[in-house]
């Protein structure tokens, strides 16, 4: 055997398996493997846990490791809760960030989005529990378009058979337990359910305090209450490529 042949057999064996068109990798490895793949586009994913847990850590993995491959993403950070430093080096790359005025119009920017079929993955953070109309035309678009559909921060399961079930919770003390807090996956796939155990993946991506009972301040100038000229959309300007629908 030539050492050409040789070191081509070697390279197969330790290559990774390629991933399949229909699929878009979350870029960390075991829970690719729970997934069969990755991400099942045309199809819709729930990613839930609470505050704390991991999600919009995950959804940064996720994200960053898609523009990274120059596809184009579409966020509705739909409860504005999604810290922008933690985004910023996503500025440049093909990376949509949509943050609507109301948390309610969340499905309905990620209905445009859909529609446009520009995206390969759009993704509806903390907007309020879908209709099953509602879930059911996100998840036909999503189809129709070739397209993945993630929501996260639903308080309840979507009413959509099918879909691919991602829950998230957070693991601190115990000696078996990592310093920096082991995340716990449960995965939901075609009616089998996996539980998987990675390592707290540092660094956090960080959400914004949310206080709808009293009123958003921010911007508002001391003396006689004037608002400074960037008070509009929180206090700063909208960086590019974020939009408000």
């Amino acid at each position: 055997m030539s050492l050409a042949l040789l070191r081509s057999r070697l390279a197969d064996l330790v290559a990774p398996p390629p991933v399949a068109a229909d699929l878009l990798p979350t870029g960390v490895a075991a829970l690719d493997a729970a997934l069969g793949g990755g991400l099942p586009r045309g199809r819709l994913t729930e990613i839930a846990g609470p505050l704390g847990s991991g999600t919009a850590t995950l959804a940064r993995r996720l994200v960053t490791g898609l523009v990274a491959r120059g596809l184009g993403v579409a966020y509705v950070d739909a409860a504005r809760t999604l810290a922008p430093a933690d985004w910023a080096h996503l500025a440049r790359g093909h990376l949509r960030m949509v943050r609507p005025p109301e948390a309610a119009r969340g499905a309905w920017c990620a209905d445009v989005l859909l529609r446009s079929g520009a995206f390969v993955l759009v993704v509806l953070d903390g907007a309020p529990p879908l209709t099953r109309p509602q879930a059911l035309r996100l998840v036909g678009l999503a189809r129709e378009k070739d397209a993945a559909f993630v929501l996260i921060g639903q308080d309840r399961p979507s009413a959509v058979s099918g879909a691919v079930r991602v829950a998230l919770r957070r693991r601190w003390g115990g000696k078996a337990v990592r310093p920096d807090g082991a995340i716990q996956i449960l995965v939901e796939r075609g009616g089998n359910r996996e539980l998987i155990e990675i390592p707290g993946m540092l660094p956090e991506a960080k959400r914004l305090g949310v206080h709808p009972a009293g009123p958003d301040r921010r911007g508002v100038g001391r003396g006689r209450g004037k608002r400074w000229k960037g008070a509009r959309n929180g206090g700063r300007r909208l960086a590019s490529g974020e939009a408000s629908c």
